[in-house]
């Protein structure tokens, strides 16, 4: 084979390997994970044949990984609201199996590079949610719960231990939020909920939004929904809280640590 008929060899090579990574993407965005493992095994295929450039096909199982992650954790939050929703409406038989779910797409999740924060947030609302009974959560199970909370949540702590919070506020790197159109940036944020800057739209405490979040800083992100819970006028503030913790913004740590990046507590 000649310079010319290898080049063209990789050239197509690539370009397959491009359109498997749009299917993946498209699948993931849109919430189709059964496919998923198909198509990573499609890119193993063709980044193994010899004349598939060896930098390339590295860039290309990057971002392989980095799909599988993103979409893997998006769905244990997923499943995690689906488990919430169900059991506030009495559907213990839901319990069992969903639980289950989530488990399974937390270990693929973390296969696939969540890092342990990712795991124990959620670990947390699992043994919550394990020591609730049919009637609720009661005196002793609410104890057991805290005291678990106080032995493994020491990013709840906000910086020398002075005031606890349920999540720790970062106010550094600054994420963009995307609303109905438009771009806005946070004053602070957490895998709780976030403080908007400079917000006008008129929204009403208790209205449930579809945001995207990103950050220019990193690569990732994504979109999820979140809860209006307080607005200072004067201050053109919005404060909005996520239903569970925030697998986005959990993708979105994440690659700040791979980048070097650590977050500055407010």
């Amino acid at each position: 084979m000649n310079a010319d008929e290898k080049r063209k060899v990789q050239d197509t090579l690539l370009r397959s390997a491009d359109a498997v990574i749009r299917e993946m993407r498209a699948q993931a965005d849109g919430g189709q994970l059964d496919n998923l493992s198909r198509c990573a095994d499609k890119i193993q295929e063709l980044t193994r044949i010899k004349e598939f450039p060896n930098q390339r096909a590295q860039e290309v199982q990057r971002s392989v990984k980095f799909i599988l992650r993103d979409a893997y954790a998006r769905r244990v939050g997923d499943l995690m609201a689906e488990l919430n929703r169900r059991l506030h409406n009495g559907d213990e038989d839901a319990r069992k199996d969903l639980l289950g779910k989530v488990r399974q797409h937390i270990s693929l999740a973390v296969q696939f590079g969540a890092d342990e924060e990712f795991r124990s947030s959620v670990d947390r609302h699992l043994q919550v949610i394990e020591l609730t009974t049919d009637g609720g959560i009661d005196k002793q199970a609410k104890a057991e719960a805290m005291r678990r909370t106080e032995l493994r949540d020491t990013a709840s702590r906000a910086p020398g231990g002075k005031e606890r919070r349920r999540a720790i506020r970062y106010a550094d790197p600054v994420l963009t939020i995307e609303l109905d159109g438009e771009k806005y940036t946070t004053l602070n944020w957490s895998t709780r909920g976030l403080l908007l800057d400079n917000f006008t739209l008129p929204l009403r405490l208790g209205t449930d939004v579809r945001i995207t979040l990103s950050c220019e800083e990193v690569p990732g992100g994504g979109r999820t929904w979140a809860r209006v819970i307080r607005r200072v006028r004067e201050r053109h503030e919005l404060a909005l809280e996520f239903p569970d913790i925030s697998t986005v913004v959990l993708g979105l740590m994440h690659e700040m640590k791979l980048a070097g990046i650590r977050p500055d507590p407010c």
